[in-house]
């Protein structure tokens, strides 16, 4: 019988029944820690006391990366468990990253079109060294290795892009409310930058900052003074909250050309109003997503109950 402890009552009801059901044939969940196998927590910190009635048959504790829960020194295995949901926005940050840096929508239509250049638009036979390169005539490849991201706000998902990007070979910087610890500024590769140096220094600006409203608050945090100190060339990407973007600048800067682009999942209202000017901009500078950046929580619940029992088999 393999038993997984659930430290954190508290940990949202969706998502033990979605471990509960996923459990294979001699699996269980219980309420006391005594021999368990696993234990599961998000919020609430594994004891001395857990692990000494738990005893040699602890082999792993799982922890819900959403939450901040402490485990005391332990030789069983300790394991972060993805929250999908936070992730699934993380990858479609760097989607419109990429897709408006590497001009994707208009690399699609002009290839679709059959708007070939002129001298190189004759179909030949290719082979490894014999081919037409970049027939439609794109302007520079538009990758990101080299280039500076700024990350607004390094929480759960700021956090989450800044792991994803560090393949692709970019500079990080970040801002927040406060500082992070060096030592996970240097695991994420991330330097800190006051807001108007990161507006400054960065290709991109993504904003991840959580949404706060009443005085002190965030409400329409990135205006006119904001868009004005990033470069004429950079974009800004917004799959955070619509509220803390002030869209009458936005538009603004993007039809004088203050920004080069925009991608955008939220907005102030949502849906867009049929006559929001932000549709009217809609195309190969400006990507409009209907706030699908996250994964669908049923998903995103199923997808860590089958974590949990992966990552517990393993352990075993």
């Amino acid at each position: 019988m393999i038993n997984i402890y659930l430290a954190d009552p508290n940990i949202r009801a969706e998502q033990i029944e979605a471990i509960r059901k996923s459990l294979p044939t001699g699996w269980a969940l219980t309420d006391t820690p005594a021999r368990v196998t696993a234990i599961l927590t998000e919020n609430v910190d594994v004891s001395e006391a857990m692990l000494a009635a738990a005893g040699p048959d602890l082999q792993i504790v799982l922890r819900l990366d959403t939450g901040h829960a402490n485990v005391v020194p332990t030789s069983a295995r300790i394991v972060d468990l993805s929250n999908t949901g936070l992730i699934g926005v993380a990858e479609h940050t760097i989607a419109l990253m990429l897709a408006l840096s590497r001009h994707l929508f208009w690399v699609a239509r002009q290839t679709a079109r059959a708007a070939w250049v002129e001298g190189r638009d004759q179909p030949i036979l290719t082979d490894q060294r014999k081919y037409t390169y970049n027939w439609i005539g794109l302007p520079g490849s538009g990758a990101l290795y080299g280039k500076t991201v700024g990350i607004v706000g390094l929480g759960h998902i700021g956090q989450a892009v800044a792991k994803r990007l560090q393949p692709f070979g970019v500079k990080l910087l970040y801002t927040d409310f406060h500082r992070l610890d060096v030592t996970l500024e240097a695991q994420l590769g991330a330097q800190w930058r006051e807001m108007d140096n990161l507006l400054q220094e960065s290709d991109f600006v993504t904003l991840h900052h959580r949404f706060q409203e009443g005085p002190g608050g965030n409400d329409k945090q990135f205006g006119a003074r904001e868009f004005g100190l990033m470069k004429r060339t950079a974009y800004f990407i917004n799959t955070s909250r619509g509220r803390m973007v002030d869209e009458d600048a936005l538009v603004a800067a993007l039809q004088s050309g203050q920004i080069a682009g925009a991608g955008l999942d939220v907005f102030r209202y949502e849906p867009l109003p049929p006559d929001h000017p932000l549709l009217a901009l809609a195309g190969d500078h400006v990507i409009l997503t209907a706030h699908v950046a996250g994964s669908p929580m049923p998903e995103a619940w199923q997808t860590t109950a089958i974590e949990v029992i992966e990552r517990t088999r393993a352990a075993l």
